[in-house]
């Protein structure tokens, strides 16, 4: 700062660009280079900041103090990042306290450049809630309204800064008086520098008498909100391309917030356990889908041209234009789901052909209790069409397949129509789920059996060799059995032996 009454801690910023800089740093080589250059033994590498070497080296002479000295390293060796790294460091860092203006009306500065937030995102996701603005420090000082002069060392007395920062259109006093009043804040107020802590605790105050402008009419929250917007306007000004980045992450993550609702809704409707479930619940008609044939059907050959008598009798003969189709009603909601609930099941179920008729006859049973809400909505999913005429949600003939994920929100639908089909529609879904399963089990296993018999048939023989290996096997079974039992008796007849050696000893 220019006021500064001692210099018992001056800060360098050396720029040393390398011709040919490695893809990372070697940081024991670089904490090695620079102790060797200083000769000293006290310097390591930052634990905190990892990317600060620290260093002490004797002052020598009369006194007997050490001077330290900290080198800041950058990982990213360019000039850019050199000019940025210089503007958070200037003035006793004093872009923290640009930062702490421009963060309520939607803006971060921190080491990778200045972003604008989406302000929905803020609360559940606020990394992933910035989208990059800019690395150039004016482009900074442009948004806010301030001059070069932060950049440039223009300044001479910490009185000119304190009124170089109060002249921004995004200085309010009423927002440093709320900082205050935050125990978080004020931990890190003490860590900055003493003249930041001056103009936060005191010159404000003194200048702005109750941290508020004297015509101030509207609370800070209202002035965090107009100025917000303002923020927002002035930033997609300045930098265009930054719209669409920005409308189009809010537009994303507000279709997520919608979908996530939106399936809360509908699995609370799903019926739990066996409620509403019935043995007697009428069976979908059920249609083997036919065996695709082998050989794809010819194309017929298209015309490129017309002949001119058809050219003709079309200028002649040419209908009149059909007038627009009307649009279909759609039914009430409530005679919608009377229809629902009464024919529910009229739509076949498409199966694929299997081999030959399984020896078990299909029978419907409800799912697992451990069957999660999430699974069943899945499920409900993949036998879920939309009329494209109507809106309105139909059945499937057979399921799509088990990686779709079906997005709710897409459709337009009103929650009332989603959850009574839900409602409505599960066990008939569950009951045509259960045959495809029950299908495709049986498919599975008749492929595994004319796999087998088929190796069988090719390989002669294999089904003898296998035969005498089950033969050996069993005999080698009955040998370790037979040594197992000689085992015992030779063991047994030992211990005989053993106990009666001991009895005669106890005789004599």
């Amino acid at each position: 700062m220019p006021s500064k009454a001692d210099y018992g801690d001056i800060d360098f910023l050396v720029s040393g660009f390398l011709s040919n800089p490695s893809a990372a740093v070697d940081w024991p080589a670089m904490v090695s280079a620079v102790s060797s250059a200083f000769d000293t033994t006290h310097c390591r590498r930052g634990y905190l900041n990892t990317d600060v070497i620290f260093s002490a080296i004797p002052a020598g002479g009369e006194n007997d103090f050490w001077v330290q000295i900290d080198i800041k390293i950058l990982e990213k060796r360019d000039e850019q990042s050199f000019a940025w790294e210089k503007f958070q460091l200037n003035y006793a860092s004093g872009s923290k306290m640009l930062g702490s203006l421009i963060k309520p009306l939607g803006m971060t500065i921190d080491p990778e450049g200045l972003h604008i937030r989406v302000e929905e995102m803020e609360q559940t996701n606020f990394p992933g809630s910035m989208v990059f603005v800019s690395k150039d420090p004016w482009d900074v000082l442009k948004i806010v309204g301030l001059d070069r002069r932060f950049l440039y060392e223009g300044f001479t007395g910490n009185e000119q800064i304190y009124q170089y920062f109060a002249s921004s259109w995004v200085f309010q006093p009423a927002h440093f008086a709320t900082r205050l009043e935050d125990e978080k804040f004020l931990k890190h107020l003490e860590e900055r520098s003493a003249p930041w802590v001056h103009f936060v605790k005191e010159w404000i105050s003194e200048h702005y008498p109750g941290y508020r402008f004297h015509d101030q009419d509207i609370s800070l929250t209202e002035w965090y909100q107009t100025s917000r917007a303002a923020m927002r306007e002035k930033v997609f000004t300045l930098f265009p391309s930054i719209t669409p980045m920005f409308y189009a992450k809010r537009a994303t993550y507000l279709k997520e917030v919608e979908e996530q609702r939106l399936r809360e809704v509908l699995m609370k409707a799903i019926p739990t356990n066996r409620e509403g479930w019935d043995e007697d619940l009428p069976r979908p008609r059920v249609i083997v889908k036919p065996v695709s044939p082998a050989t794809p059907p010819m194309n017929p050959t298209i015309l490129t041209d017309k002949p001119s008598s058809d050219l003709l009798s079309d200028a002649i003969f040419k209908a009149p234009p059909s007038p627009p189709n009307t649009p279909p009603l759609k039914p009430s909601l409530s005679a919608w789901v009377a229809r629902l609930s009464n024919g529910r099941l009229d739509t076949p179920l498409y199966i694929v052909p299997l081999p030959r008729t399984p020896p078990l006859p299909f029978t419907a049973h409800p799912p697992s209790a451990t069957m999660s809400l999430k699974a069943k909505l899945l499920c409900i999913a993949r036998w879920t069409l939309f009329s494209p005429s109507t809106g309105l949600p139909y059945l499937a003939r057979d399921p799509r397949e088990k990686k779709f994920e079906m997005s709710w929100s897409d459709h337009g639908v009103s929650d009332e129509i989603l959850v009574a089909w839900v409602r409505e529609m599960w066990w008939g879904i569950w009951v045509r789920q259960a045959h495809v399963n029950y299908v495709g089990m049986w498919k599975r296993r008749f492929e595994k059996e004319d796999t087998k018999v088929a190796k069988a048939k090719q390989e002669p023989g294999a089904a003898a060799e296998t035969e005498a290996k089950g033969h050996k096997v069993e005999q080698m079974a009955e040998v370790r059995e037979d040594l197992d039992a000689d085992l015992k008796t030779v063991e047994h007849q030992a211990r005989r032996e053993k106990i009666l050696g001991r009895l005669a000893t106890l005789t004599t």
